[in-house]
């Protein structure tokens, strides 16, 4: 954003500024105003988060680096919930699974705080589709295991082996229809390239499809994901099934799509601005310690992932790179909306944890890019 790259100061904390003034400064709305938006808003944002995940994971290019970092993502996320499912046990006083839960809400990093600081410090190629991957990665991870965490939360914990089929079977369902759809999909968007409301209309596809995929027991979430997997990779799809055809997703496309996502992400920071009270002493250092630790297990983790490769001469950069972001704000209103337990405390928690994790994010870039590291470029 404009403010990102004049300030390097992320645009969500002026987000979340502009919601504590209007509402618990100024009075100007009150939460009660707008809460009734946020179950419809955060179908929206899972959906545009995941939809926008799979667009960004080109096959073409990220096959060399997608080894580093898919364990760059898996042992991050994993490590991070268990981290801070020990944390919340132990000093917040949740119980074990909605520990995790919250370490699946905070599980991974900022994908627009990851373009936006490796664009401003220059890092190699292989360093940032490693990360960008790894980022659209991981807000896949955050919401699908939020969301399962959810669903065993509200109803109780099955026997593993249920556990074990029920998520194989949402992961099955949602994949192929989200595969089937994206092809059905990439057939028919050529038709609407003159069209002024085609991205409109393929979020209106991607919607039935996440609902369809719902109702018939998969994860809507995968079936976003896949879709934007597919429109992202038409061009090798094409010449695979032998029918050449232009770009479907071209610049006026994913232009109107990062206005959406920017919409959205509005009206989350805004709103939990509006909901959140930050002014318990004791919440606010349980979460710099909470960050601290997260940015610890970032360390152990970046550390694993780049031996013997070029990107360890980068790894304190890829470390401070671990901002919270837009997902992380969404997925932590979801409790509240299941009626969970201990709902409350994960929006304050959330956005604390996104505030320190993105100064600790600035400041580290500020300090990396008066000493920058060799470099190939940017992807391009």
């Amino acid at each position: 954003s404009y403010l990102f790259r004049r300030t390097g100061i992320p645009d969500m904390l002026f987000l979340v500024l502009l919601g504590i003034a209007v509402g618990p400064v100024l009075g100007l709305i009150r939460a009660e105003q707008i809460e009734s938006l946020a179950p419809f808003l955060a179908v929206l944002a899972v959906v545009i988060i995941l939809f926008d995940g799979g667009l960004g994971l080109s096959i073409h290019k990220a096959v060399a680096q997608a080894p580093r970092a898919i364990a760059l993502a898996v042992f991050g996320f994993a490590f991070n919930v268990v981290v801070v499912m020990l944390f919340a046990k132990y000093f917040m006083g949740l119980r074990l699974l909605e520990g995790a839960l919250l370490g699946s809400i905070l599980g991974g990093g900022s994908s627009v705080i990851v373009i936006g600081v490796a664009r401003r410090l220059g890092i190699s190629e292989e360093g940032s589709i490693t990360l960008i991957l790894e980022s659209s990665i991981t807000d896949v991870l955050c919401v699908v295991g939020a969301l399962t965490l959810i669903g065993i939360i509200s109803t109780g914990m099955p026997p593993l082996e249920a556990l074990v089929r029920d998520v194989s079977a949402k992961f099955t369902t949602g994949l192929v229809l989200g595969a089937v759809a994206g092809l059905v999909w990439l057939s028919i968007l050529p038709k609407l390239a003159e069209e002024p409301y085609r991205y409109m209309v393929t979020l209106a596809a991607i919607f039935l499809t996440y609902f369809a995929s719902e109702t018939l027991g998969g994860s809507g979430a995968i079936s976003a994901l896949m879709f934007g997997m597919v429109l992202a990779n038409s061009a090798g799809i094409r010449a695979l099934l032998k029918r050449p055809g232009n770009e479907v997703v071209d610049g006026s496309f994913r232009r109107l799509e990062a206005e959406i996502v920017f919409l959205v992400k509005a009206f989350f920071f805004v709103y939990l601005g509006l909901i959140v009270t930050l002014g318990k002493l004791d919440l606010i250092l349980l979460t710099l310690i909470l960050s601290i630790l997260l940015l610890a297990t970032r360390s152990v983790v970046v550390s694993m992932s780049t031996v013997k490769s070029g990107m360890a001469k980068e790894r304190g950069i890829m470390t401070l790179i671990y901002g919270r972001g837009l997902a992380a704000a969404v997925l932590s209103v979801l409790p509240a909306q299941y009626g969970l337990l201990n709902a409350e405390l994960y929006p304050p928690v959330t956005l604390l944890v996104i505030i320190f994790t993105a100064i600790i994010t600035s400041l580290g870039a500020a300090r990396s890019k008066k000493t920058p590291v060799p470099t190939t470029g940017m992807p391009k």
